[in-house]
């Protein structure tokens, strides 16, 4: 029997290919759908296995497997993000984000200050506070002969400050700003530094404000003497660059801490290309403290014209020590003279000066060894004129303690009694 094929109508013809349409469509959702779920599974299994890592490795080692080169990535400062913007922070250094953190962390608390009238002799300079009532340290030249002054903030405050006191033998002044809530710097101690760590300076150099330098700490104890014939004991030497209008601003450790006040540059032009010099960051706070407490500094002070011992003279007064303070001369009838020191009384030619060799030699004072300046600078420090102190030193060969030998106040004048 045959069979007749009947043509599809062109109705029939529509609903065919719609109903294969629609399961296409219904086989491609179902697709879709399928996959989604698999990436969702995928997705908590890839999370599973990045934290199991995470735990194990750390983040260094999360990055580090998925082929993303890292030197390190640093965990101690709240003020470097791990991503900045559109660049992440381990394409910068270890030390670039120490050096972003230092500067984060301090340029609040550092001021520039500029004399209310600019005839005072004062020049613009940097300055820390130190409290947040407003107590700003900074050096005494920057400070000059000014009384009054105006302080800046990064974010573009301007207040009116006063003169609290000055100590022209440190360097160091106070000024008291009209402010309250003020960001007060973290201050440190420069007895933890070494010679080669990196230190930091926040100042204002030629006008350009708020500039942060970087160097090293070149030498500690080093003896600075003024222009003015003043000594600064104790400085802290770095080849970091320092310009006029630096002085006064903070010297910064790795740690993000204080340890020193910049104040000096030695050179001949006077420029950066010198040797730069910071005071301690304790010296230049207990100085501070006393300026606020009693609006100046006094300390105590033997008055001798002092040489500082070294093994040529020595040799050539057949002494039997190579270190100490030698005693050139005394002030007739002054307190060291009543406290038993001697002074020499050979007069020989030392460089451009002239000495007295013959008299004592100072070891020590109050049983604290004195070899050099720094010492005796050191063994005196904190002392207050009227304070007795005991001596020990070598006259003629044999060993002597003086009791009770009195000091006078420490002043310009006779802070120069002394040969290097």
């Amino acid at each position: 029997m045959a069979v007749k094929k009947r043509k599809l109508t062109p109705p029939e013809i529509i609903k065919i290919i719609t109903a294969a349409a629609a399961a296409l469509i219904v086989f491609f959702l179902l697709a879709l759908w399928t996959r989604a779920l698999s990436k969702e599974e995928e997705a908590g299994i890839l999370r599973s296995a990045m934290r199991s890592v995470i735990e194990t490795e750390g983040e260094k080692g999360l990055l580090m497997m998925a082929g993303v080169p890292v030197d390190d990535i640093s965990y101690g400062s709240d003020a470097v993000p791990l991503f900045a913007g559109e660049r992440p922070a381990w394409t910068l250094t270890e030390e670039e984000q120490r050096a972003i953190a230092i500067y984060s962390g301090s340029k609040d608390s550092v001021v520039q200050i500029v004399p209310a009238s600019e005839l005072s002799g004062a020049g613009q300079g940097a300055g820390v506070i130190i409290s947040p009532d407003g107590y700003i340290l900074t050096n005494r030249h920057v400070a000059g002969n000014a009384r009054d002054f105006l302080v800046s903030l990064p974010d573009g405050s301007v207040y009116e400050a006063v003169l609290t006191g000055a100590d022209n033998l440190s360097d160091i002044a106070v000024l008291k700003a009209d402010a309250e809530g003020l960001p007060a710097i973290r201050t440190g101690n420069s007895s933890s530094l070494c010679i080669g760590e990196s230190v930091y300076a926040i100042g204002h150099p030629y006008g350009y404000t708020w500039s942060m330098t970087k160097g090293i700490v070149s030498g500690l104890g080093r003896m600075v003497f003024t222009d003015s014939g003043g000594v600064l004991p104790s400085m802290i030497q770095t080849d970091a660059i320092i310009n006029p209008g630096n002085s006064g601003g903070p010297l910064i450790a790795s740690d993000g801490s204080m340890v020193g006040i910049v104040s000096s540059i030695y050179s001949r032009s006077g420029s950066a290309e010198g040797i730069s010099f910071a005071i301690p960051a304790e010296t230049a706070m207990d100085t501070a403290e006393e300026i606020i407490k009693n609006g100046k500094v006094e300390r105590g002070w033997l008055d001798i014209l002092s040489v500082a011992l070294n093994p040529q003279i020595a040799e050539y007064s057949s002494l039997p020590v190579s270190e100490g303070i030698l005693v050139s001369q005394v002030v007739p009838g002054g307190e060291a003279d009543r406290g038993g020191l001697k002074g020499g009384s050979e007069a020989v030619q030392y460089g451009q000066s002239v000495i007295y060799l013959g008299g004592d030699v100072i070891t020590a004072i109050d049983g604290r060894s004195v070899s050099g300046y720094d010492d005796y600078f050191a063994a005196l420090f904190g002392t207050r004129p009227g304070d007795k102190v005991d001596i020990t030193v070598v006259r003629k060969g044999a060993e002597t303690l003086l009791k009770d030998v009195v000091l006078v106040a420490q002043t310009e004048d006779n802070s120069r009694w002394l040969v290097r």
